[in-house]
């Protein structure tokens, strides 16, 4: 990652260029990529989710559409596949933004970095 975006602010250990650093980071451009880059990963992991998890859901929608199939076996069947979602989602979002966003500046180009980015 070290080719796309600035050095990390754990990395810097001068405090003149760490002032510098935490002046670009805490502007309103910084904050306002950082908003849309944690945007961006909610909706590539909920896509990814929705493909990973869609059996789980496709159950609850055929629960559903039983005559008489009560709201209790169509919750028992959707709160698995939301807490799987969940589970998924949360921890893969967190996870790319610690390591792709949170203490960097982003510059152009930093979407499709998000979106495509590789393991390194």
């Amino acid at each position: 990652m070290a080719q796309y975006s600035s050095k990390r602010l754990d990395e810097i250990r001068n405090d003149f260029e760490r002032g510098i650093f935490m002046a670009v980071y805490n502007s309103r451009k910084q904050r306002y990529h950082r908003a849309v880059a944690a945007l961006v990963l909610v909706l590539k992991h909920v896509l990814r989710g929705l493909l990973f998890s869609w059996p789980l859901y496709l159950l609850a929608l055929a629960a559903y559409s039983i005559p008489d199939a009560s709201i209790w076996m169509v919750l028992f069947l959707l709160v698995p596949a939301v807490y799987v979602s969940w589970t998924i989602l949360s921890r893969g979002i967190k996870e790319d933004y610690d390591s792709l966003v949170k203490g960097y500046l982003l510059r152009s180009g930093y979407i499709g970095r998000l979106i495509f980015h590789g393991k390194h």
